[in-house]
């Protein structure tokens, strides 16, 4: 009978320990998320990852997190990104619409087209550092978490607007999907303070329309 009641004890404790996690959110949703697998991978391992590392889900969520298929924008079985860059003055940014092949890694796909730059006929600039590589991205909870190489930092020409249009351009091209709500970035598996020492990053960005040129 004891024995019962203490497996029933732990039940319940289980279940509430789970109704409280899942009810957290933001930051916090991140944290525990990022906690558990670093536990779940150092008992695998038997490898303790370093502070501010973060163990990156091996599947990603964005099948099902990116298409609207009530209202997709499909041209055939292309999809049309809305992509941001720099304008020609380096004050805002300028959208510019791209086709790509259909796919169900939409977030992964519009990152990549970011990397490769503004189109030739587009007066606008590239906004990503030359050399910065996607190494992972993640959607969970509304937060898309992106991981993108060393170069992303060690090659950022600096400068405030410069680190801000760089961070927007990102944030406002993934925020273009349904259930991206925030950007979580990261460097080469760890949060990062910031860019280029102007603009911190260390917590999920928001949307921010006041950067999109009228």
């Amino acid at each position: 009978m004891d024995k019962d009641r203490s497996w029933s004890a732990g039940i319940i404790l289980l279940v509430t320990a789970l109704v409280i996690a899942f009810g957290l959110g933001g930051c916090q949703a991140i944290d525990r998320y990022v906690s558990m697998k670093q536990d779940f991978k150092a008992k695998e391992t038997g490898v303790i990852p370093t502070e501010g590392t973060v163990v990156m889900e091996q599947e990603t969520f964005e099948q099902s997190a990116e298409l609207d298929m009530d209202n997709p924008p499909f041209l055939g079985e292309q999809y049309i990104l809305t992509l941001y860059f720099a304008d020609s003055k380096g004050q805002n940014l300028v959208a510019e619409e791209r086709s790509i092949p259909k796919t169900e890694s939409l977030a992964r796909s519009a990152v990549q087209e970011l990397i490769k730059g503004p189109n030739l006929t587009q007066d606008a600039s590239p906004t990503v550092p030359t050399g910065t590589r996607l190494l992972d991205i993640n959607i969970r909870d509304g937060i898309c978490i992106i991981d993108l190489s060393k170069e992303f930092k060690t090659n950022h020409e600096g400068g405030s607007a410069g680190e801000t249009l760089t961070v927007y351009s990102i944030v406002n091209t993934l925020t273009q999907f349904p259930t991206v709500e925030k950007v979580q970035f990261l460097v080469e598996g760890q949060i990062i303070e910031s860019i280029a020492g102007h603009m911190d990053v260390s917590q999920a960005m928001a949307r921010h329309n006041a950067m999109i040129a009228e």
